[in-house]
């Protein structure tokens, strides 16, 4: 089984190793030039290669110990579904007709996650769906088929899906609508990520006048594009929320169009939107279907308004051409001051300036998240994961080490809380033993602030979720990381830049932020029964 996935090129492995899957993973680091990227919790081997997936575009592979090193899974498993990211979780199981303490039904636990499940029988064939059907596959594997004799069987090179071309008419009824409307905004996801379509929705663009957003998910699709406004929803700029309510049409490709992208359905009201995937029934009923890969129908989209000769000026007639052009969110906000405290989007400008342009920036869950996202630039689609699929506190750290491991040519820039961190405070360790270059920036509020900013204004008591100050820096130092405590932004540059100058191994910012800022779209995160 190692073999076969050395022969597939998947030689590169997120793992914790004990008795159910110890003989594989070093077979395939001793004989087939594996690698094995060691964590301290299960649940961040998931996670890691969920980013090593999204990242590299290859299948992410991960592998645990049998029975609770399993279950320690499931939050990291649901979370790579739900991100629809290609992994392969070798999922050890106990001995065929035994039942002892860590017997588990592997295949009901990957259907409550949304995975797929596969029987120890074709690496290949598992490898195989998690490409093709976007979402972790658990390969299933009694200990005692794992002592078994098997031939080696060179798998088969996986066939390429073919792009979903639109239908002619469908496109001749999208282009009516072009023609017809002045403020058109070209809103990408996902999808458009997957089906590299950066060029030519941005021909598209110039060919119609419109603006240019993203999802959170494509984050950096348009980097370096003077016209993008960036993310579009609860991560938003101010200049970007007001900018699309304005359009009058919505060209979504590949997006998913959810609450958070659209804020619950306001920024995209006043517009008639047209929405391609190459999923029919994920279009909403409300909207203009257009079934087909983003590239593909952009392009068809693009052929058809040139055969038709139609080139407008859209939202590039006006004044807002110049206001997006010139624009910059880091003089948009109010600093709020407080002796020894950030302001958490100071914190996020002083990181964008401190930090090389050619980054990966990762994002764990927690009240801070709402603040940096127009504060911070990423270089490219592939320099942004966000660690929050299934709305979870905790998943960073191993997203980091993904991402690290992905791109060891770009320092990763890791935003957590000081939540999030405790509760993945060992893999601390894995970046330290595997001198991994992350730069662990933690905003400190020293409380689950989301519930702070949330239940206080109700009267209620926080007392249960506040905790008071601890020195992370000092943890970190413990563990043999370079740390710092940061009270002012100057702090922080001097830490960076002292780092940079070897760049070798995780630099950890206990960095005080104000509890007192509160985002402002916080309401957001719990509506609709969150």
């Amino acid at each position: 089984m190692a073999e076969a996935l050395a022969r597939l090129g998947h030689r590169t492995v997120f793992g914790l190793l004990g008795s159910g899957n110890f003989k594989l993973v070093q077979h395939l680091v001793d004989r087939c030039d594996g690698r094995c990227v060691w964590v301290r919790h299960e649940s961040a081997a998931v996670t890691a290669a969920a980013a090593y997936a999204q990242i590299t575009g290859r299948v992410g592979v991960a592998s645990v110990h049998q029975g609770p090193g399993v279950t320690n899974t499931l939050t990291s498993l649901t979370h790579a579904v739900r991100e629809r990211a290609p992994v392969l979780l070798l999922a050890p199981e106990v001995a065929r007709g035994r039942r002892l303490n860590q017997s588990l039904d592997l295949s009901a636990l990957a259907a409550t996650a949304g995975a797929g499940f596969e029987p120890p029988v074709d690496v290949a064939r598992a490898a195989e769906r998690a490409v093709h059907e976007r979402r972790p596959i658990v390969l299933g594997l009694p200990i005692d088929v794992q002592e078994q004799e098997a031939a080696a069987v060179e798998p088969e090179v996986p066939l390429d899906t073919p792009r979903a071309n639109p239908s002619a008419a469908d496109v001749a009824a999208v282009a009516d609508l072009v023609t017809s409307r002045e403020r058109p905004l070209i809103l990408a996801g996902r999808g458009a990520v997957l089906a590299d379509a950066r060029a030519v929705l941005e021909a598209l663009g110039d060919r119609i006048g419109a603006l240019y957003a993203t999802s959170l998910v494509a984050n950096g699709l348009f980097a370096g594009n003077p016209l993008s406004l960036g993310v579009c929803g609860g991560f938003a700029s101010k200049l970007a929320e007001r900018v699309v309510q304005e359009a009058d049409l919505v060209l979504a490709f590949g997006a998913s169009l959810n609450q958070w992208t659209t804020m619950h359905g306001t920024l995209i009201a006043g517009a008639t939107v047209v929405h391609c995937d190459t999923d029919a029934a994920a279009i909403g009923q409300d909207r203009v279907a257009l079934v087909g890969d983003a590239a593909a129908t952009a392009e068809a989209l693009l052929g058809e308004l040139e055969r038709r000769g139609h080139r407008a000026q859209g939202f590039r007639a006006g004044a807002v051409e110049q206001e997006v052009r010139s624009y910059r969110a880091a003089d948009d906000y109010d600093e709020v001051h407080a002796d020894g405290l950030l302001d958490p989007r100071s914190l996020a400008v002083a990181l964008d300036r401190s930090l090389p342009a050619e980054r990966t920036v990762v994002y764990d869950g927690g009240h801070f998240h709402w603040f940096p996202t127009p504060y911070l630039s990423v270089p490219d689609a592939a320099g942004f994961v966000a660690a929050q699929g299934f709305q979870a506190v905790g998943l960073g750290l191993g997203t980091a080490i993904g991402a690290a491991v992905a791109r060891p040519e770009r320092p990763v820039l890791l935003l957590i809380g000081d939540g999030g961190t405790m509760m993945a405070l060992g893999e601390l360790d894995a970046l330290v033993g595997q001198r991994l270059p992350v730069v662990v920036a933690v905003f400190n509020d020293g409380a689950y602030g989301a519930e702070v900013h949330h239940f206080g204004p109700m009267g209620l008591p926080t007392d249960l979720v506040t905790f008071g100050d601890r020195d992370f820096a000092a943890v970190a130092r413990g563990l043999g990381a370079r740390a710092a405590t940061i009270r002012a932004t100057e702090e922080l540059a001097v830490a960076v830049d002292a780092w940079l100058a070897e760049r070798e191994g995780p630099l950890v910012l206990d960095c005080k932020v104000n509890p007192g800022v509160a985002a402002e779209r916080l309401a957001e995160a719990f509506k609709g029964g969150a």
